[in-house]
C-alpha cells in the first residue's frame, strides 16, 4: 500500500474528528448533560460520515495492534456520562438478533459512547506514535471494527441522542431505580406496541 494513503485527506479528516470526539468526552465534566448531547448530535453524524470515507487497506503485521485504553479509563467516562445524562441515558434499542424472542432491548447511551471512545482512542494513540506499518494496521483495525461493531453502535447512538433531545426534561434527571427496573410502559415505542397488540386482538 502507498504510505501516502496514511496522510490522505480522508484519513486526516477522520483522525481530526476522532480526536475531537475523544477530547470532548475526556473533558465532559466541564459541561452539563444537555450541552453534551447538543454537541454530540452534531459530532456523531460527522464521525460516521468520515469513517465511511476511509480508504480500503490491508493489514501488514501479524501481531495485534497495542491497546492503550484501560478498563478504568473506560469506566471513568462511562460513569461520568451516565451521571450527566440522568434518565436520558437509557433508551429503547433495536434488536439486531434475528433469533431473539425478546420484543424490546434497552440501550445505554453512556456505555455506547465509551465503547466508541475506546476504539477511537486506541487508534489515535498508535497513529500518533507508530511506524507506517503500525499506523496502517491501526487504521485497518479501526475501519474493520467500525464495519463490524462500533459503526452499528454509532448509528444506534445517533438515534438515541436525537430522541433524548426531543425529551430534554429527562436529561440530568435522577433515574431512580436500576435501569432494568424502571417503568418503561410510557415510552413511545412501548405505547405503539401496546396499541398494535390491541388492534390485532380485535381482528
Amino acid at each position: 500500500m502507498d504510505d501516502n494513503v496514511l496522510y490522505s485527506k480522508e484519513v486526516i479528516e477522520f483522525t481530526a474528528v476522532a480526536n475531537e470526539y475523544c477530547k470532548f468526552l475526556e473533558e465532559a465534566s466541564a459541561n452539563d448533560g444537555k450541552t453534551l448531547l447538543t454537541i454530540l448530535q452534531k459530532l456523531l453524524p460527522l464521525l460516521y460520515l468520515k469513517a465511511l470515507n476511509l480508504p480500503d487497506i490491508e493489514n501488514r503485521l501479524e501481531e495485534d495492534v497495542e491497546k492503550y485504553v484501560r478498563e478504568e479509563d473506560w469506566q471513568a467516562i462511562n460513569d461520568l456520562l451516565k451521571h450527566k445524562f440522568g434518565s436520558a441515558n437509557d433508551f429503547i434499542d433495536i434488536n439486531h438478533d434475528e433469533n431473539s424472542t425478546e420484543e424490546l432491548v434497552y440501550g445505554d447511551l453512556a456505555e455506547n459512547l465509551a465503547d466508541i471512545y475506546q476504539d477511537l482512542k486506541d487508534f489515535l494513540m498508535v497513529y500518533r506514535i507508530g511506524t507506517h506499518e503500525l499506523m496502517n494496521d491501526a487504521l485497518w483495525e479501526c475501519k474493520e471494527s467500525f464495519r463490524l461493531y462500533w459503526g452499528q453502535t454509532l448509528a444506534d447512538t445517533i438515534r438515541a441522542v436525537h430522541y433524548a433531545m426531543i425529551n430534554p426534561d429527562d436529561i440530568g434527571a435522577d433515574p431512580g431505580n436500576d435501569p432494568q427496573d424502571r417503568d418503561k410502559s410510557e415510552w413511545i415505542i412501548s405505547r405503539r406496541q401496546d396499541d398494535f397488540r390491541r388492534d390485532n386482538d380485535d381482528i
